[in-house]
């Protein structure tokens, strides 16, 4: 986990202001990107025809294959049984309490860097009752993130969060499977609407 936590520090994440429900108050977004797999609002489903696609940070393979690569290496040797579509990275930031919406069934969490404190508060007892904190430093932890608030622990240091979990339900239609069915391009479908 060596390699892939100085690879991660190295790294210049982006922006991400998609996901409002883990920001903080007054915050309009952090550095976190998601890999793999993601969902597609429900009017750009109903428009394009597919509901989850490739991130873009996925389909940059040459700017993001190499940590990409080692992520699933280090997946691999310590969630060999475990299938999952996306993988999130967060970077340095203090996520704020939430339930997983898009998520289908349970997660894994690890979280890598220099960092002290920053442990996965779950709030198993209810959002209002005290959380219980897990120490996920290089340790790979599950639990079902759409039944259960968490949110992060304040810390110190780097922090990179990896979440890996699955976001495809029975229904969706991949964009690759969509095109592949009907051969045609997304900007052609844009231009003919």
């Amino acid at each position: 986990m060596e390699e892939l936590t100085k690879l991660l520090i190295e790294y210049k994440f982006p922006k991400c202001s998609t996901r409002k429900n883990v920001l903080k108050n007054g915050d309009t977004h952090y550095q976190g990107f998601p890999l793999g797999y993601i969902r597609i609002i429900p009017h750009l489903a109903n428009l394009w025809g597919w509901s989850v696609q490739l991130s873009n940070h996925t389909k940059n393979y040459n700017k993001t294959g190499q940590i990409y690569e080692k992520i699933l290496e280090v997946a691999h040797e310590n969630i060999p049984d475990f299938n999952f579509s996306t993988i999130q990275l967060n970077k340095n930031y203090k996520i704020a309490k939430h339930k997983d919406k898009r998520n289908v069934g349970p997660s894994y969490i690890c979280a890598l860097g220099d960092y002290e404190g920053g442990e996965l508060l779950i709030y198993f007892d209810g959002k209002d009752n005290p959380p219980t904190p897990v120490d996920i430093k290089n340790k790979f932890y599950t639990f079902d993130g759409t039944k259960y608030y968490h949110e992060t622990a304040d810390f110190t240091g780097n922090r990179i969060s990896l979440v890996f979990f699955n976001c495809i339900k029975d229904t969706d239609i991949k964009e690759v499977d969509w095109r592949a069915e009907h051969g045609c391009r997304k900007c052609d479908l844009q231009e003919n609407n």
